[in-house]
């Protein structure tokens, strides 16, 4: 069976490790607590109130990465985190944009170094890469332009381009336009939805952008007219078990609504979202889709094929079963 991550956030990929020397060579607060894994890891996960809430432990481990340098090593490990794992095939999503607000770097820059670091640690560990540039809806529907702008400019390295935030205080019809430029430029399209917000969010998404995925899309599971749509036009979702239930949009991986989808016909595939802040592996979320969700090996297959089939590039459709 392949292993493929569609899902999985750049940013929430950095090893506590590496945020705690960043945090030291920049004389960061972080350095100094007491306990600064609890500041990047979620180690109890009954603490989280949300995905708000939970995306503060990705802000803090990103704010520790001063320098361009900095993200060069962060994009080179997690391609070999990937690779440890044994994967066949990831997909890595970033926002330039947000690592500029965190860090105030150029996010051009920014994407060169992150692109080129990818680039040479996919060649070296024969895994192949694809990338997934964001646009962050916190920053602002009067953003999306200059957002949008950036990744174009070097679209070239981007195999597709995603919408995440505050899902709930951001509707995606807000960023059409700069979507509508991703998609004539030849470039896919994933949104965030379903996650910190109901199935209309995932209505509003269909509607407004066209998506080719939706990213998690746990809550589409409460509307059997949205499920059938999902069936019937293909809309891969990208679940990850783990976040889902650390962001609550599922109550616990037995009530994962998984099962649900896949009986329903959606296709749905299994992914990590942010590795190091829910402390998962792709492997580990197969794992505990068959023993904790109750997937069956069935199941398993059926989810390792759409992730496959649902590979923004040829290098992971060619995975497929």
């Amino acid at each position: 069976m392949t292993l493929i991550d569609l899902h999985r956030h750049l940013e929430g990929s950095i090893r506590p490790s590496t945020a705690l020397d960043l945090a030291r060579r920049h004389d960061h607060w972080l350095a100094a607590e007491q306990r600064p894994l609890g500041r990047v890891v979620v180690t109890d996960p009954s603490a989280t109130t949300g995905l708000l809430d939970y995306l503060r432990h990705i802000d803090v481990a990103c704010s520790t990465a001063r320098a361009l340098e900095d993200w060069a090593l962060i994009s080179r490990q997690a391609v070999e985190d990937c690779f440890n794992d044994g994967l066949d095939y990831v997909e890595l999503r970033f926002s330039p944009w947000f690592i500029h607000s965190q860090t105030g770097l150029d996010p051009v820059d920014v994407i060169d170094v992150v692109s080129e670091a990818i680039r040479r640690a996919s060649a070296d560990f024969g895994l192949p890469v694809g990338l997934i540039g964001i646009l962050v809806r916190d920053l602002g529907p009067d953003s999306a332009g200059s957002q949008m702008d950036s990744i174009l400019s070097r679209a070239h390295h981007f195999c597709g381009v995603d919408l995440a935030g505050d899902e709930a205080g951001y509707p995606p019809d807000l960023f059409a336009p700069a979507f509508a430029r991703a998609r004539d430029a030849g470039l896919h399209v994933t949104i965030h939805g379903g996650e910190a917000a109901g199935p209309e969010s995932v209505w509003a998404a269909l509607t407004a952008l066209r998506p080719d995925r939706i990213g998690h899309g746990v809550r589409s599971a409460e509307d059997p007219a949205l499920m059938r749509k999902l069936a019937e036009d293909g809309v891969t979702l990208e679940l990850a078990l783990t976040s889902n239930v650390h962001t609550r949009a599922a109550p616990s991986l037995r009530e994962h609504p998984v099962r649900l989808l896949l009986r329903s016909g959606v296709p749905v595939t299994l992914n990590t979202d942010n590795p190091t802040v829910s402390a998962t592996r792709t492997s580990a979320e197969y794992h505990k889709a068959a023993v904790e969700a109750g997937l069956s090996d069935a199941d398993v297959r059926t989810v390792a094929h759409h992730a496959a089939t649902a590979a923004f590039t040829p290098h992971g459709r060619s995975l497929a079963a």
